[in-house]
């Protein structure tokens, strides 16, 4: 599918290419993969973005491919791509953050709203993580183990759990706009986006993601509102096949 690179924003592209390195490295590389890849990389680059070590050093797919080789298994390669790509969506992730508007919860009553949402949203969003943490761990029909997406999955949905306790406990204590609860925030951001980067390709579908998507906006972080939404389009994409 033809696309402009400059219509796409910077997770899009580095999602893109992250997609093509691990393609590559399961062995599932195309000719358009081939095409793509040095525009991708040039172009964010040109973008004063910091790149992935991986990214910087093989300038071609033949060059990655090499070695990427080094690796055994097609698990272990697609898992040194995802692990080197961390950092950079993490980075994307705080700087979304801290772009995020926040006007709407000016003012007294804006604040008193803002709580009352939150303390609302908060105990439904941990029942739905519990959901999908039991969704998740459901072993599969024919015995074989968990994949290891699902149960890094697992492993941020806890994460997340507990970091939307400890924000509401903050919120209970008045902790909401000060650094304790920006933190928190920032916490609940990260678990969550994580979470939902390991089921990028999993069928199953995001059983929360609107609630998720009105908690996340409701704690001043829309632009994570927005991403979660995109995931859930995803996911429910690949179900319907």
């Amino acid at each position: 599918m033809a696309f402009s690179r400059k219509q796409l924003d910077d997770r899009a592209l580095g999602e893109r290419l992250e997609s093509i390195l691990i393609n590559t490295a399961d062995g599932r590389r195309s000719v358009a993969d081939d095409r793509q890849y040095p525009d991708l990389r040039n172009t964010l680059i040109s973008r004063g973005l910091e790149m992935p070590a991986l990214v910087l050093t093989h300038p071609t797919l033949d060059s990655f491919a090499a070695a990427i080789r080094k690796l055994a298994t097609k698990d272990e390669r697609v898992r040194q791509v995802r692990d080197q790509f961390e950092p950079f969506f993490d980075e994307l992730d705080q700087r979304a953050s801290s772009e995020a508007d926040s006007t709407m919860w000016t003012g007294t009553e804006g604040r008193a709203a803002r709580l009352k949402l939150v303390r609302g949203l908060l105990p439904l969003a941990q029942s739905a993580v519990d959901s999908m943490i039991a969704t998740l761990s459901e072993p599969n029909a024919n015995g074989a183990p968990l994949l290891d997406s699902r149960l890094d999955a697992i492993e941020e949905l806890r994460k997340l759990h507990h970091a939307l306790g400890e924000l509401l406990t903050a919120v209970d204590n008045g902790h909401l706009d000060d650094d304790l609860g920006e933190n928190l925030q920032a916490e609940v951001a990260r678990y969550g986006k994580r979470a939902a980067r390991a089921l990028r390709d999993d069928p199953m579908p995001y059983l929360s993601s609107a609630l998720l998507l009105g908690l996340f906006t409701a704690c001043g972080i829309p632009g994570l509102g927005a991403y979660l939404s995109g995931i859930a389009l995803t996911v429910q994409k690949h179900a319907k096949r």
